[in-house]
């Protein structure tokens, strides 16, 4: 049994959006409905709240220095001294009850977006790229968007669609599901891969993250004091710590006084490193 531990006790309504900036040395994450950004410094254990004036739903770094913010007017630039944003696209404009949720920055500097109907009301959400040419359509008809990242190679993308549960798979520009989860699996919420190819999902209704195999077979399942367990990144000076987001959003108060850490960040050293987060170069949004 791996040792779990509460790194920041911040009692997030739903923690989201984790990102190691190697550069910082602070891991950034949010809490979605509280409107915070949160930062956490493993070297002296500093954790940081700032109030957001919008709704936050994950960050991303970009090679100017700056720090990429999916918000729910639509993607933009965050000071996250002053917390002031500078909105840059509204990917759907068309659709006022949409905003983005998760994001995430491939190896080729690409920076991938998806989107999803507030309340999760419909499959109105969708998946967008966004480089040189321009923001692109991915894939349409999405609930929530979450868990995007890369295999070591590059070659395997995977990304959740959360009310569905389904885990999809993208492979020279061909989609097909990976895993569809069923109720002892649990709904799947935000992934991430390590450096042997292990995909790790955060399990946001059952207290837990998985580890699977590439072929979406469970190899490792790891216990969170919290039951709803909303995401997880590989962060740390050698990146051998996998970081996991919680929240408050669905819990009782009974339920919060048995689990006083719910909502709290969670720390978790693993065998294998994960990678350091790629950095969007996309002209557009400069």
């Amino acid at each position: 049994m791996r040792d779990v531990k509460c790194v920041d006790r911040a009692a997030a309504s739903c923690g989201e959006g984790l990102l190691w900036d190697h550069a910082a040395g602070v891991l950034w994450w949010v809490d979605i409905a509280h409107r915070f950004l949160h930062s956490y410094a493993p070297a002296t254990g500093r954790c940081t709240k700032l109030p957001m004036p919008d709704l936050i739903s994950a960050v991303a770094l970009h090679d100017s220095g700056k720090l990429l913010i999916a918000t729910k007017s639509g993607l933009g630039w965050v000071n996250p001294e002053t917390g002031a944003i500078t909105l840059l696209d509204c990917p759907e404009p068309d659709l006022p009850g949409n905003r983005p949720n998760d994001m995430a920055v491939a190896p080729d500097g690409a920076l991938w977006l998806g989107t999803m109907s507030e309340g999760a009301k419909g499959a109105t959400g969708a998946l967008y790229r966004y480089d040189a040419t321009g923001r692109t359509l991915m894939m349409k008809d999405t609930t929530i968007s979450n868990g995007l990242d890369w295999s070591p190679d590059g070659e395997r993308f995977y990304f959740i669609d959360s009310v569905p549960g389904r885990i999809w798979l993208r492979k020279a520009d061909d989609w097909q599901v990976l895993r569809t989860c069923d109720e002892d699996f649990g709904r799947p919420d935000g992934l991430c891969v390590d450096s042997t190819g292990t995909i790790w999902v955060a399990i946001c209704n059952q207290g837990r993250v998985l580890g699977l195999s590439p072929d979406g077979q469970i190899i490792e399942t790891i216990e969170i004091p919290c039951r709803t367990v909303t995401n997880c990144a590989f962060g740390g000076e050698d990146l051998q710590t996998l970081y996991v987001t919680t929240g408050t959003f669905d819990l009782s108060a009974e339920d919060i006084a048995q689990n006083p850490e719910s909502g709290g960040l969670f720390a978790i050293q693993m065998d294998v490193p994960g990678r350091q987060p790629f950095v969007a170069s996309t002209p557009m949004i400069d």
